[in-house]
């Protein structure tokens, strides 16, 4: 009996991590209403850092401030950053003011049901991140941020588009 339990919950473990693992394809609209497509954004690009956030979580707030700075320095060389909103319908009225305020560059999409972010194994940790290449392959995950967490992302942007 201990046996199957385990071996239910290895499965049920990994069944989880190659869900987060796996490519989806979505269209979201920005906080101006126009739909933006992941596969198109990858069609004009090397990569792209999908990053879910919300507007009460101050780690993602930091994040996406530490990484304008890191877009604006590779946006040129191939990458995209879409930062993806998971706040509910009554919150996201937030959003679009604090995108303007802070003058973010890359795009920023709205999820308020969060059919994506849980596509691509979101939980409730916030925030989380996917490098996705060219080819359509999820290199890099992130849980969480923490100041100099934005070094170890830029290494990993600068291998995926081929930068030493």
């Amino acid at each position: 009996m201990k046996k199957a339990v385990c071996i239910f919950l290895l499965m049920f473990l990994f069944a989880g991590v190659s869900k987060a693992q796996m490519y989806t394809d979505f269209t979201l609209p920005d906080v101006d209403g126009a739909d933006v497509t992941l596969s198109k954004v990858l069609d004009n690009s090397k990569g792209v850092l999908v990053a879910f956030w919300a507007t009460w979580c101050t780690p993602c707030k930091e994040e996406m401030k530490k990484l304008e700075d890191v877009y604006q320095k590779y946006k040129d060389q191939g990458f995209e950053y879409l930062a993806i909103n998971v706040d509910n319908q009554k919150s996201s009225s937030k959003v679009k003011s604090f995108v303007t305020a802070q003058n973010f560059s890359f795009k920023v999409l709205m999820d308020p049901e969060k059919r994506v972010f849980e596509s691509y194994g979101g939980k409730d940790e916030m925030p989380y991140s996917l490098m996705i290449n060219k080819n359509k392959e999820i290199v890099a995950l992130h849980i969480g941020f923490k100041t100099g967490d934005e070094v170890k992302i830029e290494e990993e942007i600068k291998a995926m588009l081929g930068i030493k």
